[in-house]
């Protein structure tokens, strides 16, 4: 079972149907090469794993491998996030969410285009399940404090926050590309974990 883009719309995911269980779910948003998440389901095969991104370029050599692999946990999609999200997600249904290093765009005029927001951070929580996890990264300093803008703007919502720098808070070793390219040239780099309550809806 697969699913695409449809004329302007994404289905709504059955993840029984797309993996034929019910364990739990990990999204990676922006998921690049898919090295993290690839590392992630080989590690963890009970858990089912979906790596998201908008080019499919960057993906498409990891998606054939583990097509060939016949690896069950793990599915690559391409598809815009926030929309994917909305549409493809239904409330209460990710047990953590991963979004490692997005697109900082740095120039003034084009900040707009930025995925993180408060916005977004609500549309999150509002896919997390109870006790579910936020984790996020990014090298750019100006984008983590808009980040913590956000994230201080929506800080009822979660039961715990953690920040760290250079020091990954999920995931051990497991790192993306640009994480192990960044760290080698000495950036900083920035991270947070938003943790959703047990009882949160």
């Amino acid at each position: 079972m697969s699913w695409a883009f449809v004329k302007g719309t994404y289905p709504p995911i059955s993840f029984r149907e797309l993996f034929g269980n019910d364990n739990p779910v990990e999204v990676e948003i922006g998921c690049g090469k898919g090295s993290f998440l690839v590392a992630r389901a080989e590690e963890n095969p009970g858990i089912n794993f979906i790596g998201i991104d908008r080019v499919a370029k960057y993906m498409k050599r990891r998606k054939m491998r583990v097509e060939r692999e016949e690896a069950r946990n793990i599915q690559f999609i391409q598809a815009e996030s926030r929309k994917f999200l909305e549409e493809a997600l239904r409330p209460l249904s990710v047990s953590v969410f991963h979004m490692y290093f997005p697109d900082p765009w740095p120039k003034r005029r084009h900040r707009a285009r930025r995925t993180f927001s408060e916005d977004f951070l609500k549309l999150i929580h509002s896919r997390l399940s109870p006790g579910g996890l936020f984790e996020v990264a990014t090298d750019d300093l100006d984008y983590f404090t808009e980040m913590k803008k956000g994230i201080a703007a929506t800080r009822e919502l979660w039961d715990n926050v953690r920040e760290t720098v250079n020091e990954r808070i999920f995931g051990g070793t497991m790192k993306t590309n640009y994480e192990i390219k960044w760290a080698a040239e000495g950036r900083a780099l920035y991270y947070a974990e938003l943790a959703k309550g047990t009882k949160g809806s």
